[in-house]
């Protein structure tokens, strides 16, 4: 029988984190370099928490995130404030606690999300070397070609050719339910002007995004046209399969 010190409580942990300073979120045991999740689990387990840490989304290498949400399980003694406070210094400063709550035992921070989000910012411009690592250098031609181009993204589609050719996903179909562009000034951080694209979607295949944003840059500036990027987003043939720079992306929201 069970005692109440061993029953588990359910924690869903809402993370930012500097995606250049890991292999990705998932574990990559070929790497030198420590994933976000075994950097959260090694900070449980030297806190007494033996648990498997998920996570919303599964970020590639140099990939940041401005509010992934993960989920762990901890003895049912911890309150949520004291674990955030001892946690919190252990995984600084490469991932910063937004917010950390118990929740239901049932909650899967992948199958219960509704939609997410991810942010790209990029530059024609070099940047200021405390703005280049999170702020792509990328190439643009004609602005309203790369709005175009976005906007046809809108709508339900089978993205097969706009993801990693390794991809194990059971379909290929995703909603995408807004895109934005933005001009952002970044003079008052010492940089020059950039772009943000906002993608909103049902869900993501691996590097979708990047192969998005990366053939509709390609349309800007006039190597690929308008019409051969629609036959690839109809699924037909390959137009641009390179993605940009990984180090402008951030994950950037989920929805329960």
């Amino acid at each position: 029988m069970q005692t109440l010190q061993n029953l588990q409580k359910t924690f869903a942990l809402k993370i930012a984190y500097n995606g250049g300073a890991f292999s990705g979120f998932a574990p990559q045991k070929s790497l030198n370099i420590i994933s976000v999740s075994e950097k959260i689990g090694e900070a449980l387990q030297s806190m007494g928490i033996d648990s498997s840490v998920l996570g919303a989304g599964r970020t590639d290498k140099g990939v940041h995130s401005l509010g992934m949400v993960v989920r762990f399980y901890a003895p049912s003694f911890w309150k949520e404030s004291k674990l955030a406070k001892i946690l919190a210094p252990k995984i600084y400063p490469h991932i910063k606690i937004r917010s950390l709550k118990e929740v239901d035992s049932s909650f899967c921070p992948i199958k219960d999300a509704k939609k997410r989000a991810y942010l790209y910012l990029f530059s024609p411009h070099f940047q200021s070397p405390f703005l280049a690592p999170f702020v792509a250098l990328e190439r643009v031609g004609q602005v309203d070609k790369l709005q175009k181009c976005l906007h046809a993204f809108v709508g339900t589609h089978n993205f097969a050719l706009f993801r990693k050719s390794n991809s194990s996903a059971k379909t290929t179909t995703r909603t995408i339910y807004a895109t934005r562009l933005k001009r952002i000034c970044l003079s008052r951080w010492g940089g020059n002007e950039c772009f943000g694209i906002y993608i909103e979607g049902d869900g993501f295949l691996r590097t979708q995004v990047r192969l998005m944003i990366g053939a509709s840059l390609a349309v800007s500036r006039g190597e690929v046209e308008f019409s051969d990027f629609l036959s690839q987003l109809r699924g037909e043939k390959p137009a641009w399969r390179e993605p940009v720079s990984a180090n402008g992306l951030y994950f950037a929201k989920v929805w329960y």
